[in-house]
């Protein structure tokens, strides 16, 4: 039992550590993305053109692959906590809603990792061209469209869910 439940706290604080750095590299990346285009149409603004591709591509790829990994970790070990943890979810809600989060945003972030997958294979071949780099990049951003801000403002809720845990409902014991 004990070692049941220190196996839960240690998948817990990986998923809570490896979520917190996905959320930081997500908004970055959000950022450094859309200051590429103008703010009406999936057009690159002016100061960038074909040649300054691979200077913004070199940029972008660290945040890039941080995303990917720190995601598919934070997944992952958010799953084997509530496999392991004694929590149950029907009695506490602020799990349930955490869970929820998590789970519903999942095939929405599965299709961003597809696209990040195939821009790792273009920065680490060295093809760097902006005929490949830029229509990924906008394709991205029409596909998911307002999912990224629906995304921010979900996980955002998380912190407070975790610190004040509402919804827990205390059962009387039986006895």
């Amino acid at each position: 039992m004990k070692k049941k439940n220190i196996l839960a706290l240690i998948f817990g604080y990986l998923a809570l550590t490896s979520g917190s750095i996905w959320f930081g590299a997500y908004a970055a990346r959000l950022l450094a993305t859309y200051m590429m285009f103008e703010e009406t149409e999936p057009t690159l603004k002016n100061f960038l053109n074909s040649s300054n591709i691979p200077a913004v591509a070199e940029v972008l790829s660290p945040i890039i692959i941080l995303t990917l990994i720190c995601y598919l970790l934070m997944a992952i070990t958010f799953t084997v906590f509530l496999i392991t943890t004694d929590l149950k979810l029907k009695e506490n809600g602020w799990l349930f809603i955490i869970a929820g989060i998590i789970f519903i945003t999942l095939p929405f972030e599965v299709v961003q990792i597809i696209q990040d997958y195939k821009l790792f294979v273009l920065f680490y071949s060295g093809d760097y061209g902006s005929t490949k780099i830029v229509p990924l990049i906008t394709d991205w951003l029409t596909k998911l469209s307002s999912f990224p801000v629906i995304l921010i403002l979900s996980y955002l809720s998380i912190p407070y869910l975790l610190i004040f845990k509402p919804f827990t409902l205390k059962l009387k014991n039986e006895n």
